[in-house]
């Protein structure tokens, strides 16, 4: 059976990297801290076919949609899938660039 994985919002994702859960326990994980924006941004294209949200199709009929997901690849072979925290960074950079023109 897999291990039990811990469920985070989107937005604690940069610390959630740089931990480790081993015996139900969290610790920092070795080496430098990782800052997820240094590393490089990459694109995988899945299908799905036939979701369910699209109900159930004629016969012989295969709907499939493409859903993108956004990994990024940090020193170390670390991969971690951000396509949910993408958005909120671009979010949150753009809060700041908007509060140094202010100044």
């Amino acid at each position: 059976m897999a291990p039990l994985v811990p469920i985070f919002s989107a937005e604690s994702l940069p610390d959630h990297v740089n931990t480790v859960r081993r015996n139900f326990q969290d610790k920092r994980r070795k080496g430098e801290s990782i800052e997820l924006k240094q590393c490089p941004l990459f694109e995988m294209t899945q299908f799905s076919c036939n979701p369910p949200q699209d109900g159930i199709p004629e016969p012989g009929v295969v709907v499939c949609k493409p859903v993108v997901r956004l990994f990024r690849r940090c020193a170390g072979g670390l991969t971690v899938e951000t396509t949910s925290w993408e958005p909120l960074r671009l979010v949150e950079e753009a809060k700041q660039k908007q509060a140094v023109t202010k100044q």
